[in-house]
């Protein structure tokens, strides 16, 4: 089976335009061997600033698809029957790659045909610093999945998972961004009951985070617990706060935020 050599996303939405950004300005894809299916029409210039084809319907699309591309799904799941019905089986034989959230592989492959890999990508896509989980499929090959591997870390970092864990990926990596959020809210808040005006806090509560996260993803290679304990110092402002935090189970609170989200999943993916 031959690597792709060309790409059909299905869907140009915000996910679907992120992963075209990625492709072709890593140099992964020519443009002249990209084409989205997008009915919104207004999308259509967006999309054509990278350089890639667009078409108003998946069934055009591909139709007129190159022999060796690969086909992307970015749809909604609940527009993915309507496209399912459009293009019927007519994938089989490609490869097939789907970031559809709640809808496994199994189903892809019934309703399409072709190998598939399920891959997971989170908000930080959209500006090239996302977090990825790639899941090979039925059908899907070890180079199938190095190609969507391939794909999406042009977008970011990608980590090769069991399907059956993209549940519990989505509870930490896909809603991790709302749980900084709702830590930069409270930390804003706390700054203005602490004396400071609210956009004076703001501004230094998003370059606290920032610089934070860059420690974090570094080369040092510590971990978050040891970074805690480096700036926290014995009898210490941050060790007051720690105690605050730890009188309140705030890290308790995380784990089971975690694992809700992970269960809420599950229920979603099966109804």
């Amino acid at each position: 089976m031959a690597t792709p050599d060309a790409l059909v996303v299905i869907g140009g939405g915000h996910m679907g335009s992120a992963i075209v950004r990625g492709v072709v300005r890593a140099g992964f894809l020519e443009p002249g061997r990209v084409v989205v299916a997008e009915p919104d029409a207004a999308r259509h210039p967006l999309l054509a600033l990278e350089g890639c084809r667009t078409e108003a319907s998946a069934g055009t699309a591909i139709g007129r698809a190159w022999p060796g591309a690969a086909v992307l799904l970015a749809v909604k799941p609940q527009v993915f029957p309507r496209v399912a019905r459009e293009i019927g089986r007519a994938l089989d034989g490609r490869l097939v790659v789907s970031v559809m959230a709640g809808v496994r592989s199994g189903g892809v492959a019934q309703a399409l045909g072709g190998r598939v890999v399920r891959v997971m990508p989170n908000l930080g896509v959209s500006i090239g610093v996302g977090m990825s989980a790639i899941a090979p499929g039925p059908g899907a090959t070890g180079e199938d999945e190095a190609w969507a591997r391939g794909v999406f870390e042009t977008l970011g970092r990608a980590e090769a998972i069991d399907e059956s864990l993209m549940d519990a990926f989505t509870a930490v990596a896909g809603s991790g961004p709302a749980y900084l959020f709702y830590l930069a809210e409270g930390m804003v808040k706390g700054a203005v009951e602490a004396g400071m005006e609210p956009e004076v806090a703001d501004r230094v509560v998003r370059q606290t985070l920032l610089g934070a996260a860059e420690l974090l993803a570094g080369d040092e290679g510590l971990d978050a617990a040891r970074w805690r304990a480096r700036v926290t110092s014995k009898g210490g402002t941050t060790a007051a706060a720690v105690e605050v935090l730890d009188s309140g189970d705030a890290m308790n609170a995380i784990v089971r935020a975690i694992v809700a989200a992970r269960d809420r999943g599950a229920e979603l993916s099966a109804d």
